[in-house]
């Protein structure tokens, strides 16, 4: 019986590890890059970053969230019956609920944010914006210098509702970066915004073309990295990537 439950508790603990690893090495590395500025440090990056690309993939991400959490509570479950009233006395009763927490909190330690900020007194709005799941899976691969989809704005249908295309299952060739295969064109509406599919015709889309970059924000364009401006003037469409991670599509509002 007892090697049943060591099994569940090592398994348990080997698929939390990635959720594990990040949380306190990036704490520390906070903490020792505040109080001792130097790049010796880098070398405390290393699991996190490999931790983050095992959860870098949803699939991947669910997976390990779903056998950690499962295996943790029947492990849980497990000593609780074999213990009874003792259970609280045995050590592994807190590894045990400390995996569980850990995974838990994950989402809300790694909450993904674009890499733009809005310049003061403008409103920046994210096409897409991640729930918590899907925002941990960017945050990992912002961590992990992996690039998911790409972004196209082809314009505008009305003064509110910018349609765009996304790009999906990109790779590096010798000849650089190519973005994979277009999806079909959806529409963005910034009032309410909602997405739904583009039913019209990409032709007559409306709006100008703006340069490849806004001159209010330091940023790093996205692969189609030009600007679509609404025919009334107020909101402008743009691509930013993390360096060498995700891009997000993100609509400001220019009064």
């Amino acid at each position: 019986m007892k090697k049943i439950e060591i099994v569940l508790v090592s398994l348990a603990l080997l698929c939390t590890l990635p959720f594990l690893v990040i949380m306190p090495a990036l704490l520390l590395l906070w903490l020792l890059y505040h109080l001792f500025p130097s790049p010796r440090w880098f070398w405390l990056e290393i699991p996190v970053f490999f931790s983050a690309r095992l959860l870098s993939d949803p699939a991947r991400y669910v997976a390990f969230s779903l056998l950690a959490l499962g295996l943790s509570a029947g492990a849980l479950l497990w000593l609780i019956t074999r213990e009874r009233g003792r259970f609280w006395r045995r050590r592994r009763f807190y590894l045990l609920a400390l995996l569980i927490v850990a995974v838990l909190a994950f989402p809300l330690f790694a909450r993904y944010r674009p890499a733009v900020e809005a310049p003061p007194g403008a409103e920046l709005r994210v096409v897409e914006r991640p729930g918590w799941v899907a925002g941990a899976v960017r945050w990992c691969q912002a961590a992990a210098e992996i690039s998911a989809c790409q972004y196209e704005p082809l314009g505008w249908a009305d003064a509110q509702t910018l349609v765009y295309r996304k790009w999906c299952g990109g790779h590096y060739t010798p000849a650089g970066w190519q973005p994979g295969e277009p999806q079909p064109p959806r529409a963005y509406d910034v009032k309410t915004g909602a997405i739904t599919p583009f039913e019209g015709s990409i032709e007559h889309l409306l709006g100008e073309r703006g340069p490849r970059a806004i001159a209010t924000l330091d940023y790093f364009p996205g692969k189609y990295a030009g600007t679509s401006i609404s025919p009334d003037g107020r909101w402008i469409a743009f691509t930013a990537r993390h360096v060498y991670g995700p891009e997000d599509l993100l609509v400001m509002l220019q009064e």
